[in-house]
């Protein structure tokens, strides 16, 4: 990778973790402020319908997004293609979301779901139009136009569901914030972004695209309906109390386990792609990706497991308490839903994208067996389910890297056993402070960073010595560039 292409990932990560912390920490605090003035089953009804609305959304992308990433010189009618296959699109499928709408209001047995759903469904027509928008510039690793539309978008729509809440709106303050999001994110995006589409329209690219991103498409789609379908299956078993319970524990769960991850692999997946003919190049870069990720997320991790009841009554108040052991299963899956994006991404760099989708079955056919299973015990049955499936997609996609990378699961394994070894030796010493001493619980966590930040600098895991590297050439070569 060339210094100024470095430098470029360097920026592009910084700019998105501002994206993606600045929208976690205001989700954060939105979610606590709604907590106190909202119930269980106003979160609840509103996470029954939203697989729909992602599902459908997921099906606009059509894996067109990552097609026209992976392509190295898309042209302008590849790009016009899109768009306007995107608007089309995502009207059909809102017409068809309106339609269903009492149909899956009966299934979950709440009346005024279906309002609710054809709503919240018009979601689904606003993003359309800036797929591509948002497209071009993850191409060009602009992260800093996105961050910038991202925050201005939800810092407004956050202060529009506080505003609903308040006066007594109920679910619709969740659904009023997503439709805001929405619109606010479309007139930025337009407004922000240089490009625009012609009048162009070509089968021919349309097809050409569709055949890689295709199968990334219906490999999304079985992930999105699969992750998404623990909502449906738990609000149909289950009350709608218990799935706002569920909900509030999956949402904190994924700020700890995937909002990193996720800042990371919406950068490098372009840089992957540059990749894709030079196998031991890309097998390096993912290593330390890798070894960096589970360097910070295994401890955070751990460290929720012990925290978890002190902290969510210290958030959420004591209403919430018992979302607790939900969220501590949850956790354990953590572990490894942090990890197997990087790997999943890689292979699609290389073009496996048939790939993927075959051993996407596979992954999700497991995931629902699970499921189902989980739901005829308990709830805490569900959790194990998801728990162990998230253990099985993180060995599938090792084991497709090993095949189509030469990223091999043994050098995965090394890559994360320091990690994990420190975070469960410092989890044991915190744990027995908490409980035996009585520790209080935020002493317990500087505790734990204190102990585990020392052990790594002791033993000299070679992690932090590549986020110390990683951070410094890049401000470097910002002190460089003012000169």
């Amino acid at each position: 990778m060339s210094i100024s292409r470095g430098y470029s990932v360097a920026r592009g990560t910084m700019w998105s973790a501002v994206d993606k912390f600045g929208i976690v920490l205001l989700q954060f605090v939105i979610n606590i402020v709604l907590a106190r003035m909202l119930t269980p089953d106003d979160f609840g009804v509103v996470a029954m319908i939203f697989i729909f609305v992602a599902v459908s959304q997921t099906l606009v992308d059509g894996g067109f997004a990552a097609a026209l990433i992976q392509k190295i010189e898309p042209s302008p009618t590849d790009y016009s293609t899109i768009f306007f296959w995107n608007i089309l699109f995502s009207a059909t499928l809102y017409a068809v979301i309106f339609v269903a709408a009492p149909i899956v209001a009966e299934f979950f047995g709440v009346e005024h779901l279906a309002m609710l759903l054809r709503v919240l469904g018009v979601v689904v027509v606003i993003n359309a139009l800036t797929l591509v928008q948002r497209t071009t510039l993850r191409k060009k690793l602009d992260f800093k136009t996105i961050a910038i539309v991202d925050l201005l978008a939800y810092s407004i729509s956050a202060a529009v569901a506080v505003l609903m809440a308040h006066r007594g709106c109920g679910a619709w303050s969740l659904v009023g914030m997503h439709l805001s999001i929405a619109l606010l994110s479309t007139l930025l995006f337009w407004s922000l972004s240089s490009w625009r589409p012609v009048l162009a329209f070509s089968a021919k690219s349309l097809k050409s695209l569709f055949s890689y991103g295709g199968y990334l498409l219906i490999a999304s789609i079985m992930q999105d309906v699969c992750t998404h379908i623990q909502g449906v299956v738990i609000g149909r078993k289950f009350s709608a109390a218990e799935t706002g319970l569920y909900n509030q524990a999956k949402k904190m769960d994924e700020v700890a386990s995937m909002t990193l991850p996720a800042v990371m692999c919406q950068v490098l997946f372009p840089v992957y792609s540059e990749l894709q003919e030079d196998k031991r190049a890309l097998s390096d870069v993912l290593s330390g990706n890798i070894r960096m990720i589970s360097f910070v997320i295994f401890p955070i991790m751990m460290l929720l497991i012990i925290v978890a009841r002190p902290l969510f009554e210290f958030l959420y108040g004591a209403q919430w308490l018992d979302a607790v052991p939900y969220f501590q299963l949850l956790c354990v899956g953590g572990f490894f839903s942090a990890l197997y994006n990087f790997c999943y991404y890689a292979v699609a760099a290389v073009g496996r994208s048939k790939e993927l989708f075959l051993w996407g079955c596979y992954k999700w056919g497991v995931l629902l067996v699970l499921l189902l299973v989980g739901a005829s015990v308990s709830m805490r049955g569900v959790l194990v389910a998801m728990v162990v499936s998230n253990i099985n997609i993180w060995l599938t996609n090792a084991l497709l890297a090993q095949r189509y990378v030469g990223y091999g699961v043994v050098q995965q394994i090394r890559d994360i056993a320091s990690a994990l070894a420190m975070a469960l030796l410092c989890g044991g010493v915190v744990y027995w402070a908490y409980n035996d001493l009585e520790l209080n619980w935020l002493l317990c966590v500087a505790l734990f960073v204190a102990a585990y930040v020392a052990l790594a600098w002791v033993c000299g895991v070679g992690a932090l010595k590549e986020i110390r590297t990683f951070v410094v050439k890049y401000l470097k070569r910002r002190g460089d560039d003012r000169c």
